[in-house]
């Protein structure tokens, strides 16, 4: 098999057409293979330099979180928003059949008390089935644009994340940024999609609309930052890199996206639960000369 996203994607719609088990082998098979062609080609970009993406600020004039339709959508868009402003609000990157199709996933409870599936960060029908819906919606090209290679998934944090008031009505992780969590920074982008509604009757992600190159928080002597992102930044240390930026507190229907790389600051937000549980999507993309030195590469 080629290593590249056409061939996977037909690959993966081959799959529904078989049975249950041959699906369940069929799966095993095209996951292996994507993560040995994901670990080669990292292997073969361990000296390359990671370059920023070239881009230009489409979004001067804006205040506050850049936002756009899913149709505008491209590498430009990408980068402008990201580059420039910290993140990207795309409204229905997933179509109304996309969120009905992720929707049923997570109905079925696919990922919920699920047994491992290393290196999953989901099912593997689950996993396929985020990778088709990407190709579908147009993630993949812009990605591809934006990167100026074939993303490489990073497979433990590509998921279909219920969220349950009862067990996480507390669980907020405050300011952060994910670059301490990967522990460099790639100029990778993270795609955190709403399959329910966040943000207004349930809690989502509240993030600084201002692009920062410097690592807040880090304290190179400790290593990587735990997942719990223990070290948050202090009122004082977020004031002064937002300046006279307001905060953004994104209201996310289903289907909506926040489309940010590993140095946007941001916060699982703490708010009330008129729903008792919600779902999002979530995936970071990187260059295979970026991926992080733990973690499991997926070439497409």
């Amino acid at each position: 098999m080629a290593d590249n996203n056409i061939d996977i994607i037909s690959a993966v719609r081959a799959m529904s057409d078989l049975n249950p088990d041959e699906n369940a082998e069929a799966e095993a098979e095209l996951l292996a293979l994507m993560t040995d062609a994901g670990k080669a080609r990292c292997e073969r970009s361990i000296d390359k330099i990671v370059i920023r993406p070239r881009s230009t600020d489409l979004f001067e004039n804006t205040a506050g979180l850049p936002e756009i339709h899913a149709t505008q959508l491209n590498r430009d868009t990408l980068a402008a928003g990201i580059l420039h402003h910290g993140a990207l609000l795309v409204r229905q990157l997933y179509s109304d059949d996309l969120v009905t199709r992720l929707q049923a996933i997570a109905a079925s409870g696919e990922d919920i008390d699920r047994e491992d599936h290393s290196p999953l960060g989901c099912s593997p029908h689950t996993f396929f089935a985020l990778l088709n819906i990407y190709h579908e919606c147009g993630l993949l090209d812009a990605l591809r644009g934006y990167l100026d290679d074939e993303p490489v998934v990073f497979a433990q944090r590509s998921k279909l994340r219920q969220h349950r008031a009862e067990r996480d009505k507390y669980a907020a992780i405050h300011w952060h940024q994910d670059v301490n969590f990967f522990g460099r920074k790639s100029y990778a982008v993270n795609c955190w999609a709403a399959i329910t509604p966040c943000g207004d009757d349930n809690p989502g992600l509240n993030i600084v609309p201002v692009r920062t190159d410097k690592r807040h928080g880090w304290d190179g002597d400790d290593g990587i930052a735990p997942l719990d992102y223990g070290r948050s930044l202090t009122p004082e240390e977020l004031d002064l890199l937002r300046g006279d930026q307001p905060i953004a507190h994104p209201v996310l229907q289903p289907g909506d996206a926040l489309l940010f790389d590993e140095m946007t600051v941001h916060q699982t937000a703490l708010g009330r639960w008129v729903r008792p549980e919600q779902h999002v999507t979530i995936s970071w993309f990187f260059r295979a000369s970026g991926f992080p030195d733990w973690g499991t590469p997926l070439a497409l």
